[in-house]
């Protein structure tokens, strides 16, 4: 059996919501003329081209200008990240969970995020996460997470037709929501309150972090 195990970039491998959120609403702002809604469940889909493309359609902006905001906000990104550093650590353990489930033969990984690439492959880098030789899906493939993860799961099985099981790795309300449409397993990553939350929208297990690796090796690959 050749299990895909599937992350999230943003909350999941690396600590970045906030800085994200902040550049974000700064680069829509700075195109704009006013702020945003961070309140982003609200949107129809989470990610980075789903939520623009709802808000330009709020202020009858052309679509096809959504480039000039995703370009604002790389460089908001890059800036952000070479100014303070530590607004974007990896969440504990990922490096050492991601080396160990490669050395697997029975599974594959993958990336799934409802960020832009160039945004998502930054953190990732300043993180020190690898994720060479990794299929990889992003907001610039579709605006529906779903779509995102469909995409992803595809490339993979370009390369591995005989996996049969998907798990999605993820620490928002849309990643449990988008799995269980899809008849994903999913494992979410959380604490406190938050941790509860993903527990009542499906998760088969939540972790604060990757730092028990044999507990996660059961809950993603059923191993004691």
């Amino acid at each position: 059996m050749m299990k895909l195990i599937m992350f999230d970039i943003d909350g999941t491998l690396t600590a970045t919501n906030n800085v994200d959120t902040e550049c974000y609403a700064g680069a829509m702002a700075e195109y704009l003329g006013r702020p945003i809604d961070t309140e982003w469940a609200q949107y129809r889909h989470v990610t980075d081209s789903g939520i623009a493309a709802e808000i330009f359609e709020k202020h009858g902006r052309r679509v096809s200008e959504i480039a000039l905001v995703r370009d604002r906000f790389v460089r908001r990104i890059a800036e952000a990240l070479g100014a303070s550093p530590e607004h974007c650590g990896q969440i504990g353990g990922a490096t050492e969970f991601l080396k160990a489930l490669r050395a697997r033969p029975d599974v594959r990984i993958s990336l799934a995020t409802g960020g832009w690439a160039a945004s998502a492959k930054a953190k990732l880098d300043h993180a020190g996460i690898n994720v060479d030789g990794l299929e990889f899906a992003s907001a610039d493939d579709a605006e529906s997470r779903i779509d995102i993860m469909k995409i992803c799961r595809t490339r993979v099985m370009a390369r591995e037709p005989s996996i049969d099981k998907v798990i999605y790795v993820g620490d928002g309300l849309w990643d449990a929501q988008a799995a269980r449409e899809l008849g994903w397993s999913f494992v979410g990553i959380g604490v406190g309150e938050h941790a509860a939350r993903l527990s009542e929208h499906g998760a088969r297990a939540v972790f604060e972090d990757y730092s028990d690796q044999p507990a996660l090796m059961r809950a993603l690959v059923g191993e004691p």
